[in-house]
């Protein structure tokens, strides 16, 4: 695998991984998460959609991180094996 490709390809997977980031802030500026109080206990409850509010979720919010982490990994890895192989 030419070392070319999987700088495209780590590319892409970070840029997707930015596109995710991006989506959770405008959702979660959109609709604001609410702080609901009873006593000593509290709840927080967005107010998205039923559709959006998987996004507005702490699992997705690491899954884009992972994903840009890992097209970072990506391209890292393509350069360190290119510079090996100039050595």
């Amino acid at each position: 695998m030419p070392s070319g490709f999987l700088v495209k390809a780590g590319a892409i997977v970070s840029t997707a991984g930015v596109t995710m980031l991006v989506v959770f802030v405008i959702v979660l500026l959109a609709f604001p998460v609410v702080k609901e109080c009873e006593g000593d206990s509290c709840n927080f409850q967005s107010t998205a959609p039923d559709q959006l509010k998987l996004i507005i979720n702490p699992g997705f919010l690491a899954s884009s991180l992972l994903v840009i982490a890992a097209g970072i990994v990506m391209i890292r890895y393509s350069r360190w094996r290119e510079s090996k192989a100039v050595s």
